[in-house]
């Protein structure tokens, strides 16, 4: 019984990791992360473009994470779109969110509201 156990959970941690190498969120994974995601971040509250450092405090972004991040850029994403769709449903923010991988020439975007 000890040994299915095992098998199992072994199992279910490596289903994750070959997930996550094929999945654009991996939040939950073991599989090493080797790239760099370069942003820029532009977002207007009512019509009023916010500075760099009012939007890492809207969105809670690290110091150390304000122009670059070593997860995948969908977390970004993630964060803005659950802060906008909570305590900022009411701001009528727009973002404009840039990024590339690894310093790729390829520029892609997202934005909000979609």
């Amino acid at each position: 019984m000890r040994t299915a156990v095992a098998v199992l959970f072994l199992s279910l941690q490596v289903g994750s990791i070959v997930y996550a190498r094929f999945s654009p969120r991996r939040y939950f994974c073991w599989a090493p992360n080797d790239y760099v995601v370069e942003y820029q971040l532009d977002v207007k509250v009512h019509g009023h473009q916010l500075s760099r450092e009012q939007v890492w405090a809207r969105y809670q972004i690290d110091r150390a994470h304000q122009t670059s991040v070593e997860h995948p850029a969908e977390h970004l994403i993630d964060t803005i779109r659950q802060y906008e769709q909570t305590y900022g449903k009411h701001d009528q923010a727009q973002v404009r969110l840039d990024w590339r991988y690894d310093g790729h020439p390829e520029l892609k975007h997202w934005q909000w509201p979609q």
